[in-house]
């Protein structure tokens, strides 16, 4: 499983209010171009949300689905990305003394890319999920300012 580890100048409970918030995902998820559909009951386990991927004239519609939550510590998502297959994203939240920690895991567990080496998928994983981190604890900072 490709891990990543980001520090955000923010509490567990605004980096929870941008991973609560399903229209915030294309904003700090690499890949993600809009949101389509989103569940009523989102964010709770067995809830999804429908995003489309790609570049405009060549989108793929698939959905991301909540498989476990525990506020304020850690969310596990199903994404599926297909043809490709679906991957298992988990996140986890830390308090720190400046703020939180964040730990995102991701590994593919079903198609084609799940058949790939880890040699190959780690590393390509491991940027796109420093990025998104990035612009995740961009998305939580900023919305931490506005709200003080």
């Amino acid at each position: 499983m490709s891990r990543n580890q980001i520090t955000i100048a923010a509490s567990p409970q605004a980096v929870f209010e941008v991973l609560d918030d399903a229209a915030a995902y294309p904003r700090w998820v690499v890949g993600a171009r809009r949101l389509r559909r989103v569940d009523s009951d989102w964010p709770e386990e067995g809830s999804e949300f429908h995003h489309a991927i790609g570049v405009a004239g060549a989108e793929l519609h698939d959905s991301t689905e909540m498989l476990e939550r525990d506020p304020l510590h850690r969310i596990v998502l199903e994404v599926r990305f297909r043809p490709s297959g679906t991957a298992r994203v988990e996140i986890e939240v830390e308090q720190a003394d400046d703020g939180s920690v964040v730990t995102m895991g991701e590994a593919p567990d079903s198609g084609l890319v799940s058949w790939l080496p880890r040699l190959v998928t780690d590393p390509a994983l491991h940027v796109r999920n420093a990025w998104s981190l990035q612009r995740l604890r961009h998305e939580v900072e900023r919305r931490a300012r506005l709200a003080s």
